[in-house]
């Protein structure tokens, strides 16, 4: 009787495009006649590298599709693309992409992860783009150090790069354009962590508990892309600790801890070295931006969450045929004494509305919160047929989101 093993493989090939890698892993396993001609067989895990744009194996060495998805992307592919955060009121971005490595691998692709940092400059009306702070790297070993044994392990490296000063990170004076926070191996590393979905929820104690609103991240958000998912790492049930802070310059009687909340989705968090090892560059410096409440917070090991990035052609506004759902994704808004902010827009067709929520925010309207919203059924007085404008509401608030 005719079985799937008698297919040809090009028909078989066919069939793995519509399965994950680890369905396909699975299928060869049952069958030593197929997996011993499939499973080293370049084009079977072509189809797996390809849609991250992996189609050369010579930048890689010459390593195998099957070794580069296998030991680089399938564990950390997920990674690739915008996460934002939930540090109380400000927030932050961080991007993960593959380029080259032109410091330590010549120019092997690896996939680097950069915050966000955005300008606080006042008085332009205007935004600025966001300058990006290289901070860590995910690839092969580099030649140098690599030996039969372990050319085809991944390391996860921390470096600092970026062409302006980092005199404010760094411990021991290394000048730019970059940092080694790892020592090259002498000093303690920070370390990524997946956590798990949990229905805690930071709380601010003491002077300020009555002071402060901050929105808690939900799946339910717009802005939130429900199909990248997390790097197959081990999930980790509690959440990120609350790191003792010993540095602050005068007494502020306020606690943090975790209480019940609303559910949230798994995320990612950047842990800083143990306290009381030597390393050379402070992570929250990096991942907890100054404001406000900065002080309160600076114990917070904050999650990150994968931000929606939708690419789009914009159409003209003055065109009959303009569409709203055309500005839906990322904008960058200029918020006046506190400088850039990012916004994600969302289209509610069911309402006729236009939304603006803040990925990132400031100490009167943090991060979470809907900056303004527009009601596309109410043209303003001052539309046009060149400018489109119509009425809607924004959000104002005391320090504390009151």
């Amino acid at each position: 009787m005719p079985s799937v093993f008698d297919l040809p493989y090009d028909v078989l090939r066919e069939i793995f495009t519509r399965l994950s890698a680890v369905d396909v892993l699975n299928f060869l396993r049952i069958s030593r006649k197929l997996y011993y001609h499939l499973i080293d067989d370049d084009s079977t895990w072509y189809i797996f590298c390809a849609p991250y744009g992996i189609t050369d194996t010579s930048l890689f060495r010459k390593r195998s599709f099957r070794i580069i998805y296998g030991r680089l992307l399938h564990r950390y592919g997920a990674l690739l693309g915008l996460w934002c955060s939930d540090y109380p009121f400000k927030g932050n971005i961080v991007e993960f992409r593959i380029v080259p490595d032109k410091w330590l691998r010549r120019g092997e692709p690896i996939i680097v992860g950069d915050v966000w940092e955005f300008s606080s400059r006042a008085g332009a009306h205007r935004p600025y783009y966001p300058v990006y702070l290289e901070f860590m790297q995910i690839g092969f070993t580099p030649w140098k150090k690599s030996t039969p044994q372990t050319v085809n392990d991944v390391q996860v490296s921390w470096h600092v790069r970026s062409e302006r000063d980092l005199g404010f990170l760094v411990h021991n004076g290394i000048p730019p354009p970059w940092v080694r926070m790892d020592g090259d191996g002498r000093l303690a590393t920070p370390s990524l962590h997946v956590m798990a979905p949990t229905s805690l929820t930071l709380e601010l104690g003491g002077w300020y508990a009555d002071q402060v609103v901050v929105p808690e991240m939900l799946a339910s958000a717009p802005w939130y892309d429900a199909n990248r998912g997390v790097p197959r790492l081990p999930q980790e049930e509690d959440p990120p600790p609350i790191v003792e802070n010993t540095d602050r310059w005068y007494f502020r009687p306020t606690t943090l801890q975790y209480v019940a909340g609303l559910p949230k989705p798994a995320a990612i968090a950047f842990f800083p070295p143990p306290n009381g090892q030597q390393s050379d560059v402070r992570i929250p410096d990096l991942h907890n931006p100054p404001h406000y409440f900065s002080s309160d917070y600076k114990a917070v090991i904050p999650c990150y969450y994968p931000l929606r990035q939708p690419t789009q052609e914009g159409d003209d506004p003055a065109s009959p045929q303009w569409r709203p759902e055309s500005i839906e994704g990322l904008w960058l808004g200029d918020y006046g004494v506190h400088g850039t902010e990012c916004l994600f827009l969302e289209y509610a067709a069911d309402e006729s509305a236009i939304r603006a929520w803040k990925i990132t925010g400031d100490s009167h309207v943090p991060r979470g919160a809907c900056s303004w919203d527009l009601d596309l059924r109410q043209l303003a007085s001052d539309s046009s047929s060149s400018r489109r404008s119509y009425e809607g509401r924004g959000t104002l608030a005391q320090r504390g989101f009151r």
